[in-house]
């Protein structure tokens, strides 16, 4: 197989294939064998000669037909692929002629996929996270809710809080003094406040990567990525034996703000993958086979290699290589954040982005969250692996094709 692609407006692509003599001898003869394995009069399964076929099916135009519409349907996505795009709509096929014995057989389709965008700016995302250590509120806070279990009544019925002391820390709490007390409260709010800042992190640094994105969105994406978060959480709720009418009663939504909330947030995450994307291109990052092999195996199929071979088949390893590829951006554009102080960022523009820049503050967190961005928790390789294993693929993005001699049904 060859294949060739020229850019169109909307972010579509024109894909011609050109497949072998002998790769359409294959099929032809795939076409006959399938047929003839029915029960013909006269004749035991897969023993009756083409002729009969033939005079049994209409004639030789039922075989060409049914090979030339298996060509363009498992070709399609394998052509997709090997070109490394993602379609995110069916293809449009022009029209075409039947293949013929002994010849090459060329076809071609446009088709929407994944746009390519530039960002404003490659330098380092810079971000606002307020500070890890816990202000006086807080800790007045804590000491409170912990004193108001030791509140008693009197004889009125007037609340009275014990004294904060350290006969009463040690005989209630069992912490030695006031002080030890206050320690560990201060360290327990420092421990909770970097587990959120972390995640805080990661989106608003994520959100500014998008808002570098230099295009729009385009609406297959959001719809693609909508429904795709819709199959995530109800996965999740039937995985938790809840109700998604429980999830909405819990949450506060109405099933109007439920719908509206699911398209912000796939709009936005379509956004940042675009852009993750691109920063991807601009650092030359991409997925090796070895990596894609090792998704698979990390993905916790069953059968991790037929699963890949599956997956290669259908024309699908491109999701694999995308997601893998958005991990790295992701990764790397983490590694680079520059956190500072509320109210200490100064805006990057063309005029004061050499200047010096405010003292940076340390990031919020070290853990392993600040290595990922809120968009790569998707889980675009291995978790879409695994759902896919045992499944045929049902996803295979082509229509009835056109033909000048007969009308293709690739919906068989």
């Amino acid at each position: 197989m060859e294949t060739s692609s020229k850019k169109l407006d909307d972010n579509k692509r024109e894909i011609t294939v050109t497949l072998t003599a002998d790769e359409v001898q294959q099929e032809i003869n795939a076409a006959y064998k399938t047929a003839g394995k029915n029960r013909i009069p006269g004749f035991r399964p897969g023993k009756a000669p083409r002729n009969v076929l033939e005079n049994h099916y209409g004639g030789k135009e039922y075989f060409l037909m049914h090979a030339t519409e298996e060509l363009v349907r498992t070709n399609t996505p394998l052509a997709i692929d090997e070109l490394n795009l993602v379609a995110l709509a069916s293809a449009d096929y022009d029209e075409f002629d039947l293949v013929k014995e002994g010849e090459a057989f060329t076809f071609s389709f446009s088709v929407e996929v994944t746009p390519e965008f530039e960002l404003s700016s490659y330098e380092p995302i810079q971000v606002e996270i307020p500070s890890a250590e816990p202000t006086d509120e807080e800790m007045q806070s804590q000491i409170d809710a912990l004193l108001s279990y030791g509140t008693t009544l009197d004889e009125e019925g007037n609340e009275i809080k014990p004294e904060l002391t350290d006969a009463w820390v040690k005989e209630i709490l069992e912490f030695p003094s006031v002080d030890e007390f206050k320690a560990r409260i201060s360290e327990s709010i420092r421990f909770q406040k970097e587990q959120n800042l972390a995640e805080l992190r990661d989106i608003r640094s994520s959100l500014e990567l998008a808002e570098r994105l230099v295009g729009e969105v385009p609406e297959a994406l959001v719809r693609q990525t909508e429904q795709d978060n819709y199959r995530d959480l109800f996965n999740s709720l039937q995985r938790q034996h809840l109700t998604l009418d429980a999830y909405l009663e819990n949450y506060g939504y109405t099933p109007e703000t439920f719908r509206e909330s699911m398209h912000v947030q796939a709009k936005n995450s379509a956004a940042i993958a675009l852009a993750l994307d691109a920063w991807a291109r601009h650092n030359n990052l991409t997925a090796t086979d070895e990596e894609i092999v090792e998704e698979f195996e990390n993905s916790g199929a069953k059968d991790p290699k037929k699963l890949y071979e599956d997956w290669r088949e259908n024309g699908r390893l491109s999701e694999i290589r995308q997601g893998i590829t958005r991990m790295k951006a992701s990764e790397l554009m983490n590694e680079g954040v520059q956190v500072f102080e509320p109210g200490t960022l100064t805006p990057q523009t063309p005029e004061n982005k050499d200047e010096k820049k405010p003292a940076k503050k340390k990031a919020a967190s070290s853990s392993a969250a600040d290595k990922k961005s809120a968009a790569a928790k998707d889980k675009p390789a291995a978790s879409k692996a695994k759902q896919a294993d045992g499944k045929q693929d049902d996803t295979k993005k082509t229509t009835s094709s056109k033909t000048k001699s007969a009308k293709v049904d690739s919906n068989k």
